[in-house]
Order: C-alpha cells, then sequence, then structure tokens
C-alpha cells in the first residue's frame, strides 16, 4: 500500500521512442568518429551506416557545411588539415594536424586531390639510373581507410606532381587522374576502376609546368594561352589569347571557352581559375590597383560571365606587390552568411581573409603548401 497521496506520486511517463524512418535522417548529422562507433552497437546500425544510400545523405549533410577544411602537406610530408570556421565572427581558424585520426605521413607524399571525402595521394622516388617510380594512393583521413599502391609507373616522364589533377567520372561512377605532361600536348589518365594508366586525346596547347587545373561537375579545366590568326590592316597576323580548356572526364575529348570580355588587358600576373560555391570561376589583376574575380553562372556558356568581386588592394593589405616577385592571389573559397571571402598569398606563402561587407582583411599567419578542399564523409570505392 502506498503512504503517498496521489498528489505526492510521480507521474510515470512512458519513454520516447524515435520512429525507424526518422534515425537515418538524424545519425546523418553525426561526424564520421562517431557513426564508427555506432556500428559496433549492432548489426542493424552497422547496416544502415555502411548502406550506399546513407553514405551518400550523410556525404551530402556535410557538404553543407559551413565549415571549410583546407588540407595540405609540409615540406616534412605529413598532411595536415585546417578547419576555417567561416561563419563565427571573427571566423575561427582550428588546426588539426596533431590529431592521430587526421594525420599520415610517408615518404614523398603530395596531395593530388580531394573530392567526396577522399584524398588522392601521389609518392615518388629514384632509381639508380634517374628514373622515377611513381605511385597513387586513395586515403579517407576521417574513417581511416587508405588504398595500397596504385597505378605505379616507371620511366621518366610521370614526376612534376603539379601537373596531376583528380577528378570523378560520374557516368562511370568512378575516380580519374589526369597528367598533363610538361612541355608538350600529351595527356595520361589513371582509372581507379581499372588500376591504369593511358593516353587520351592530346590537348590544343602545349602544357606548361605546375598547372593550376581544377575540378567541377566531371570537368578538369585549365587557363592556357593559344595562337591564333586575327584580322589586321587586311591581313591576318598571329596574336596570343587566353583561352580556359576543359577535359570532359567521360568522354575524354577537350573544349574551349574565352574568359570574361571584361578581360582585356595584357596581365602583368598570370590569372587563375578557381571553383567558388560548385562555380567556375576566374581572377585576374586590374591595372595594379584591383583584384578582379568572375563567375560562369552556368557552365560552358561563354555569356553567362558576372563580376563576383572587385577588391583593392589597399583592402586586402597588400602593398609593394609588384616588386619583381612572382605575385599571385588564389581564392579558395567564399561564405555568402558570413561575407567572408578566403584567399592564398604569393610570395607571402599566407592566407587571407577578407569580410567584403567591412572591407576587413586578416592574414593568417602560417605556411601554405598544396592545399586542397576537404569535406568529412564514409565513402569508400569498391
Amino acid at each position: 500500500m502506498s503512504l503517498l497521496s496521489p498528489s505526492q506520486r510521480p507521474t510515470i511517463t512512458s519513454p520516447k521512442f524515435i520512429p525507424n524512418e526518422h534515425i537515418p535522417d538524424l545519425l546523418s548529422l553525426l561526424p564520421v568518429k562517431s557513426l564508427l562507433r555506432f556500428r559496433c552497437l549492432s548489426k542493424s546500425h552497422d547496416s544502415l551506416i555502411s548502406d550506399p544510400n546513407f553514405i551518400k545523405l550523410h556525404l551530402t549533410r556535410s557538404a553543407q557545411k559551413e565549415d571549410f577544411t583546407l588540407v595540405s602537406t609540409s615540406d616534412r610530408n605529413v598532411v595536415s588539415f585546417t578547419v576555417f570556421r567561416l561563419l563565427e565572427n571573427p571566423p575561427i581558424i582550428i588546426d588539426l594536424p596533431e590529431d592521430p585520426y587526421h594525420k599520415l605521413t610517408e615518404d614523398s607524399l603530395y596531395v593530388v586531390g580531394s573530392y567526396n571525402g577522399l584524398l588522392c595521394l601521389y609518392g615518388q622516388f629514384f632509381t639508380p639510373n634517374y628514373n622515377s617510380v611513381t605511385w597513387l594512393r586513395f586515403w579517407n583521413p576521417a574513417t581511416r581507410k587508405i588504398s595500397a599502391k596504385l597505378g605505379f609507373s616507371i620511366h621518366n616522364g610521370l614526376y612534376f606532381y603539379p601537373n596531376l589533377t583528380l577528378g570523378y567520372d560520374k557516368s562511370a561512377n568512378t575516380y580519374k587522374v589526369v597528367y598533363f605532361v610538361p612541355n608538350t600536348i600529351n595527356v595520361s589518365v589513371f582509372n581507379l576502376q581499372h588500376n591504369s594508366w593511358r593516353n587520351i586525346q592530346n590537348s590544343p596547347v602545349t602544357h606548361d609546368y605546375s598547372m593550376n587545373a581544377v575540378h567541377l561537375s566531371g570537368c578538369i579545366s585549365w587557363l592556357a594561352i593559344r595562337n591564333y590568326s586575327a584580322p589586321y590592316n587586311c591581313e591576318n597576323i598571329t596574336v596570343q589569347q587566353f583561352v580556359i580548356i576543359s577535359i570532359d572526364l567521360s568522354t575524354e575529348t577537350h573544349s574551349q571557352i574565352l574568359p570574361p570580355q571584361g578581360f582585356t588587358e595584357a596581365p602583368i600576373v598570370v590569372p587563375n581559375l578557381s571553383v567558388l560555391n560548385d562555380y567556375l570561376c576566374f581572377s585576374h589583376d586590374y591595372q595594379k590597383t584591383h583584384f578582379v574575380i568572375w563567375k560562369m553562372k552556368e557552365l560552358g556558356v561563354e555569356d553567362s560571365w558576372t563580376q563576383l568581386f572587385q577588391i583593392s588592394y589597399n583592402n586586402l593589405q597588400i602593398y609593394d606587390h609588384f616588386n619583381g616577385l612572382e605575385f599571385r592571389l588564389l581564392p579558395l573559397c567564399l561564405s555568402e552568411k558570413s561575407d567572408t571571402l578566403l584567399l592564398t598569398n604569393s610570395p607571402e606563402s599566407r592566407a587571407i581573409l577578407y569580410n567584403w561587407r567591412y572591407n576587413r582583411a586578416e592574414r593568417i599567419n602560417k605556411p601554405w603548401f598544396n592545399g586542397k578542399n576537404y569535406v568529412e564523409s564514409l565513402v569508400w570505392f569498391r
């Protein structure tokens, strides 16, 4: 018999359950490290988190986060991470190189590219007769999975890692690495599905050393200079013109488009291509006073170029930049919610956070090496 009156008795509530159909949606918001622990709880959790549809959902959610993670290699060949929380005011920068969960050390290691949470790594050593032995590896830092050494090559050609670019062929559901052989028009493609290199259609122009190629929507694009005939005083003369060349990874064929029409003057410094918020962007100097960024609203449509920014070098706190050294600004990412643009500045090798609403810039006092964007995921290849 209870000695408590009805009003004093504790109220017993039935436990609250989450409907099964909502569980995948809630779990997709968690970081990978937590999901890997949940896989150990039961076979049903393991089956759910390993399901391709859930992996795709989690990747979509991760890609929507405003934290921008930059992965880079240092001169000690250590892959390290820096997280830019651009929505914070002021933005917060977090270094993760000491976390063994996000660290890998290997001889002659470089980051070729990053896509869907996978990093493509390049390794190399030289034989006694000066041939280069090269290979590729794929690594998911979040799940700590790393592939065997792939795409072995023993020759003198595949040695200049800045001319390697990672892309994704959606039609074949495979990753491809494109190598632009320097000082030639030759192009080689590594197909992860087949674990092999092969030559494809030659480029329309000769490749430079240390090309700045970008990947967007299954195409790899880079900036080149071509010679073409133009009428002048009833005669045709040969002139040079900047052109954007793209390789469609599904057909492995080339196409060409022109930069914005507003880009008309001979540049003091070489312009750049970048990808900002899933748009192809073109940036260049303007009269030594401003840095201009254009974006292409419709990929491959020349008439869709629109000017995104024209920023004074004074607002970026850049002075005496044309002093004989190689000056270069490269946009890495932007957050429209926080009005923040992240750039790298060469030859300083420093990052700049620029707020365009208040025309305010902040230097990040740390060096950058071969930086790539990265998003955490559960993705792995079969």
